[in-house]
C-alpha cells in the first residue's frame, strides 16, 4: 500500500511540475518579436535566462532594459560611447571584465551591474534603474531619481516595459 501511494504521489508530482505545452515564455516571445532572426532571439533569450538566474535578477527586467537601451540591436552605440544590447560604458565593461560587443558578455555585464544597482538601492527597481542610467552617485546626491529628464524618462520607459512583461 505504501509503495502504491508513493508511486501515485511521484506520478502526480511529475504531471504538476512538467511543462507540457512547449509554448514559448512571454519573455522568449518578446525577444523574438524584437529581433530579426530566430538565432539572434535564441542567443539573447538564453543569455538573459542564464545571467538573470546567476545574479538573481528578474529576466523581465533584463529584457525591458535591453528594449529601452538598444531596442535589441546588438551593434548599438550611444553618443556618449555606451555599446551593445545593455549599453555598457567602456569603463563599466572593463570593471566588470566583459566584452561589450559580445552578446552574451554584454548581457552578463549589464545583468551584473543592474544586480549591483538593485543591492545598492535595497531592491528598489526605480532607483536601481536611475543608478544604471545616471550613476549611483547621482541617485545618492539627489536622494532619489535625479532631476535629469533623460533619467526620468528612462526609468518610466523601462518600468512600462517591465510591468507589461510581468503582466
Amino acid at each position: 500500500m505504501k509503495l502504491k501511494f508513493i508511486a501515485m504521489f511521484l506520478l502526480l508530482t511529475i504531471c504538476i511540475f512538467s511543462k507540457e505545452d512547449n509554448s514559448p515564455s512571454k519573455i522568449e516571445a518578446y525577444v523574438k518579436q524584437n529581433t530579426n532572426t530566430n538565432t539572434t532571439a535564441t542567443n539573447i533569450y538564453n543569455s538573459i535566462i542564464e545571467h538573470s538566474e546567476k545574479h538573481d535578477v528578474e529576466p523581465e527586467l533584463i529584457a525591458a532594459i535591453i528594449k529601452v537601451e538598444s531596442n535589441f540591436k546588438q551593434g548599438s552605440k550611444s553618443q556618449v560611447g555606451a555599446t551593445g544590447l545593455m549599453q555598457l560604458m567602456p569603463k563599466t565593461a572593463r570593471l566588470l571584465k566583459v566584452n561589450p560587443n559580445n552578446v552574451n558578455s554584454n548581457i552578463k555585464g549589464g545583468t551584473k551591474y543592474i544586480a549591483w544597482c538593485l543591492k545598492q538601492n535595497k531592491n528598489n527597481i526605480s532607483l536601481a534603474l536611475a543608478s544604471y542610467n545616471a550613476g549611483i552617485g547621482n541617485v545618492k546626491k539627489y536622494n532619489g531619481i535625479p532631476p535629469f529628464k533623460e533619467t526620468q524618462n528612462y526609468v518610466k520607459k523601462v518600468m512600462k516595459e517591465y510591468n507589461d512583461l510581468k503582466g
